[in-house]
């Protein structure tokens, strides 16, 4: 039987908005919109001073009414910053894979899902700045997990590179860019007040057909949210 799955990818700048102010009721108002079964977010606080000490990930899925689970880049005394993963279905097990950079440590969350009657692996990922760590990171430690799960995967995030260099020309040699079934409106992702770039992605592996893919045009964060609809 097949299942119906509305997955959102968005970078929410820790909480501000495209002018640095603070954001937290417009991406809750915009992912409310959206109506996600999953979201994977990125630039996540929990316990931070700059974003008043909000668990960012804990307030957005209270708001949306949804489960979550949150994986830590970098830690901070009594604080940490990292990726989340939202999700109205029941969450089986999580694991924060370490992508250490020089410039800024990233991770990839990786979560275990119970969908129907399917276990689903979705993957939540921010790479770094630097290319070449990109693509070893890609290499190493994310694509070896997604490419080695044994169900349906979903590989969603913010990779910092455009779909013309290497490091998502690799992806693509193994998953679906669900872009490829853009149905209008925007086409870059970054940055919302200029969208010059394509920077976030959803891919999704041969057991996972795409329905349609958008991007939607709001100054909420700093990066569009992109949004697929999907089928198991």
């Amino acid at each position: 039987m097949s299942q119906y799955l509305r997955v959102v990818s968005y970078n929410i700048h820790h909480g501000t908005d495209a002018y640095d102010n603070p954001s937290m009721d417009g991406i809750a108002e915009v992912l409310a919109r959206l109506d996600a079964d999953i979201i994977a977010l990125q630039e996540v606080d929990m316990n931070r001073p700059r974003s008043g000490g909000k668990k960012q990930a804990a307030e957005l899925a209270r708001r949306l009414e949804m489960g979550y689970v949150f994986g830590a880049a970098k830690h901070y005394r009594g604080g940490a910053y990292g990726n989340a993963v939202l999700s109205r279905f029941p969450i089986a097990a999580f694991e924060t894979i370490p992508l250490p950079d020089p410039g800024e440590d990233r991770c990839c969350l990786q979560v275990q899902i119970k969908v129907a009657n399917h276990i689903l692996g979705f993957f939540a990922l921010h790479l770094g700045l630097n290319q070449e760590l990109r693509l070893l990171h890609l290499q190493q430690q994310v694509l070896p997990n997604v490419l080695s799960f044994p169900g349906p995967a979903i590989l969603a995030g913010d990779f910092n590179a455009v779909s013309n260099q290497p490091e998502i020309r690799l992806v693509t040699q193994h998953l679906t860019d669900c872009f490829d079934f853009n149905c209008g409106g925007p086409i870059n992702t970054f940055s919302s007040p200029h969208p010059v770039a394509r920077l976030d992605y959803i891919f999704v592996n041969s057991q996972i057909h795409v329905r349609q893919h958008y991007i939607t045009n709001t100054d909420a964060s700093d990066h569009f949210p992109v949004t697929a609809d999907l089928i198991l």
